[in-house]
């Protein structure tokens, strides 16, 4: 039996997406929709099923398993709340919501992100984010060893990522060290590319900071996260590029990375194992790394959080804003 996907938004960043879906057996497109007709028309021709203009003719007609929305996060918060409300399994690119791009957050998106997390609620269908980070070879590692305790309990956390990364770090950062409570913020720089530099308090009660940036150059590591536990640390390079361990107590690290030259050399295997999981838990009920609207809600409540910090100058309870 097929597992079928529409897709809504037909531009560079939906063929990431198409590719993993084609390498999951079964899987095959009902739909592809854009409100260009051309490209929703061009990518039916290139990937199979029919192009649509408009989400809800398309999922009344083709009523897929999957539904992955990869509009701009300025068209994204429509297509989700059509397809959620109607009780369809959908995956949405990052982050949630941002009226005015992805760099530029501000308070009111997290009222529309909230009211496509509650229709979610409402249609009682599975909404997820592609924070595909959460699939990085090492990424996976580290989440592993925190489980596991390897590390002991967190202590502190150090980020630091090009805004590139930035939504993707913020997700990293719940993933690996649990809601964060309170922050305090400034800021420096354009108004559409500001340079970012927070302190963090998580609700466990460990501390850290994130700093994001976008002057240093694409071709270095894009991200760094320093994770300090009681019984050790772990450094996270790059989106694929390594990670580093030191126990606590003895002068010897583990280092472990790709044995190539390109950091970003599996990159693009986020992408497709993400897809995977999402395929697997959607046809098995597999339990899956993947994160929900819930976790995509709690990243913009940070980032807009991150503004408002920055305007008052004090420390921002995230609990009490929003």
């Amino acid at each position: 039996m097929a597992l079928t996907v529409a897709v809504v938004g037909c531009g560079n960043i939906a063929r990431w997406h198409i590719e993993g879906y084609q390498r999951v057996e079964g899987a095959e497109f009902v739909g592809m929709c854009d409100i260009d007709e051309a490209k929703a028309a061009a990518y039916a021709e290139e990937f199979g099923g029919r192009a649509y203009t408009d989400v809800v003719t398309m999922l009344e007609t083709e009523a897929p398993d999957i539904v992955d929305v990869c509009t701009r996060e300025m068209h994204r918060d429509i297509p989700v709340i059509q397809s959620v409300e109607r009780g369809f399994t959908t995956i949405a690119e990052k982050p949630l919501f941002a009226a005015d791009g992805q760099f530029s957050v501000k308070p009111s998106d997290v009222e529309v992100g909230r009211r496509m997390v509650e229709a979610a609620e409402a249609g009682g269908a599975e909404l997820f984010m592609a924070f595909n980070y959460r699939f990085g070879e090492y990424a996976m590692r580290l989440k592993r060893m925190i489980e596991g305790g390897e590390l002991g309990e967190l202590q502190y956390v150090h980020a630091w990522t090009r805004l590139a990364c930035w939504s993707h770090v913020i997700d990293l950062l719940h993933w690996f060290c649990g809601d964060i409570d309170g922050i305090a913020v400034a800021m420096s720089g354009p108004d559409d590319a500001k340079t970012r530099a927070g302190s963090l308090r998580f609700a466990s009660g460990a501390v850290g900071t994130l700093l994001g940036e976008g002057i240093s150059p694409a071709f270095h590591d894009m991200l760094r996260i320093r994770w300090c536990g009681s019984d050790g640390t772990a450094v996270l390079r790059d989106i694929a590029g390594g990670l580093e361990v030191y126990p606590r107590g003895e002068k010897q690290r583990t280092i472990v990375q790709q044995a190539h030259d390109d950091p970003r050399g599996e990159f693009m295997q986020t992408f497709f194992r993400e897809v995977a999981a999402l395929c697997d838990h959607v046809e098995h009920g597999t339990a899956v790394p993947l994160a929900t609207g819930e976790d995509g809600l709690r990243e913009l409540e940070v980032d807009a959080g991150y503004v408002v910090a920055a305007e008052t100058g004090a420390w921002l309870d995230l609990r009490e804003e929003w």
